[in-house]
């Protein structure tokens, strides 16, 4: 509550910059952000973030946002094993799960309090932290595969897509495949 419905999707990157500060605060790994819901460690999925509202057009009832981080695994099935890493196997040592909430809570409320979304130096941080861009990238639009590569991300959220023709995509929800993520190649 407090902000309008428009600004919600950005409470999903605030929350990807959060847990990114948190597990490298932590760890040391150096995690990053698939745009716009997962956190990365090299090329494999760590954490998966998915943010659910009630809403109307000029207010919101709530936000939910659900944070799931691969904690202290040693394994995956083999199904998944070549996309999913813990921060356990990547730093090598074990992370108390407490201490990982306090510190992505921390970071999330300091966003949060701080408006960050409004401010330019958040959109740095999080573009830096973006292993989308400069990718090459592959979405649905109406149904047919489009693909070009990711440029920015826009003050709204949304991926910024510069398509063959020069043309700029604008990407709001939905899933994007990135080259050299998740085992993702360029085709």
């Amino acid at each position: 509550p407090g902000i309008l419905p428009l600004r919600v999707s950005v409470t999903t990157l605030l929350s990807g910059l959060a847990v990114a500060r948190a597990v490298r605060s932590l760890s040391g790994c150096d995690a990053k952000i698939k745009w716009p819901n997962d956190i990365v460690i090299g090329s494999k999925k760590v954490c998966g973030i998915l943010t659910e509202m009630t809403a109307e057009i000029d207010r919101i009832e709530f936000v939910a946002v659900g944070i799931g981080v691969n904690v202290n695994n040693t394994a995956f099935p083999e199904a998944i094993r070549d996309k999913a890493t813990s921060i356990r196997m990547e730093s090598g040592k074990p992370l108390r799960r407490v201490a990982l909430l306090q510190e992505i809570l921390i970071q999330f409320e300091t966003l949060l309090k701080q408006n960050a979304d409004s401010d330019p130096a958040f959109w740095e941080e999080y573009k830096r932290a973006c292993v989308s861009i400069g990718r090459q990238v592959k979405f649905a639009r109406r149904g047919a595969a489009v693909k070009g590569t990711a440029v920015d991300v826009s003050p709204r959220g949304e991926l910024i897509v510069e398509l063959p023709d020069g043309a700029k995509e604008t990407v709001t929800a939905g899933e994007v495949s990135v080259q050299g993520i998740y085992g993702q190649k360029a085709e």
